[in-house]
């Protein structure tokens, strides 16, 4: 909350120098966090991904090369709305072109897109909503990975309580608020990923507004009654164990504004996801001039995922999925799929903990990326 983020401000502030914000002792340069990130590729824990957040204004070319010198792999975009209006009488600060620019410079960069979007806004209803939401996934230049799904509650400090008290505003019923998010989920696609659906606010701050911590719980339930098969990724991850031998891999293309996407499944006989990677295609235009030039004529391995139980590295267990090989098939058929579309070579987005892994499977070290000369 505020009070807690101020004490912590104020703590750094007298920890450090005179009106600096990180004391010296925390310190440190590019040259050290790259020593930092080597001495973690071997780590007994290692970072595997790096998620940060920030903007869509704030993203721009040379923020990307710095997220990406940071060892970010996942970027985390309050986009909010894509509706000019609804992000204008908010006082967002940013249009929906600026997310689109955004979107369009963290994919060309690699990264996985991890939006956030408001439900209950003001000046927004539930069916203009209903449209907006629509408008994540029918429009190329959104297209999100992953996403979150706030509906908006008001707590006391905010200045939405103006709004509120002149009427000008008012939080959703829940015959409003359930439905809603229940079509929302439902219209996600099987290659976006919805991993919140609430806020964690807790509720003795809460004016007004959904206090239901099991929202997503209870929308899942009314698609259940109304016979709704979710499509996104979390309703489908596999649960028991999956040998590779029961998997089998399924391609969904899609377009983006930089290219052409392609996710790549891992599926069980009864239709469970074991695992998924994610190669973009970009366009001659986007390939010939990336957000950061090491990526130049490449395709881009944005993400490889395996899901189930853990085995030991080197331990090959009929009831455990991951490192049984399934991680390595995916990347074998992204590389097919990448030398096909007559690209030189497959670029990949690696975490600083993965570095080694993807050395196995014959990828190069570049200065912020690894590629695979195909």
């Amino acid at each position: 909350g505020a009070r807690g983020y101020d004490a912590s401000v104020a703590a750094h502030l007298r920890a450090g120098e005179a009106g600096e914000l990180i004391p010296p002792r925390e310190r440190g340069d590019w040259a050290a966090l790259a020593a930092a990130q080597r001495a973690n590729e071997a780590a007994g824990a290692r970072c595997v991904g790096l998620a940060l957040e920030t903007r869509p204004d704030h993203v721009t070319r040379d923020e990307v090369l710095r997220l990406r010198r940071l060892g970010a792999t996942k970027l985390q975009l309050g986009i909010q709305s894509l509706d000019d209006a609804v992000l204008a009488a908010n006082q967002r600060g940013h249009d929906v072109a600026a997310t689109r620019a955004a979107i369009a410079l963290l994919r060309g960069a690699g990264f996985k897109i991890h939006a956030h979007w408001m439900a209950n806004l003001l000046g927004s209803t539930p069916d203009r909503d209903r449209a907006d939401f629509a408008r994540l996934f029918d429009d190329p230049a959104i297209c999100p990975d992953e996403l979150k799904l706030y509906p908006c509650s008001l707590v006391e400090t905010a200045e939405l309580a103006h709004f509120h008290a002149r009427g000008e505003w008012r939080a959703y019923t829940r015959n409003e608020l359930l439905p809603l998010v229940a079509d929302c989920l439902a219209a996600i696609p099987r290659w976006c990923r919805a991993t919140r659906v609430i806020r964690d606010i807790p509720s003795q701050e809460i004016v007004t507004g959904s206090r239901e911590t099991n929202l997503r719980e209870a929308a899942e339930a009314l698609l259940r009654e109304r016979g709704t098969a979710l499509q996104e990724i979390r309703s489908r991850e596999v649960r028991a164990a999956a040998t590779e031998s029961e998997i089998a891999l399924r391609e969904t293309r899609y377009a983006t504004s930089i290219g052409e996407e392609i996710f790549l499944e891992a599926l069980t006989k009864n239709e469970r996801l074991a695992g998924f990677a994610r190669i973009a295609l970009p366009s001659a235009a986007a390939a010939e001039s990336p957000p950061i030039a090491e990526l130049r004529g490449a395709a881009l391995l944005r993400e490889v995922h395996v899901y189930g139980a853990v085995a030991d590295l080197g331990e090959h267990t009929p009831n455990k999925s991951q490192h049984t090989g399934l991680g390595s098939r995916l990347l074998q058929r992204a590389a097919d799929i990448a030398r096909t579309a007559h690209y030189p070579q497959l670029s990949v987005i690696s975490a600083v903990g993965t570095r080694a892994w993807y050395r196995r499977q014959r990828f190069t070290d570049g200065a912020l990326y690894q590629h695979l000369e195909l």
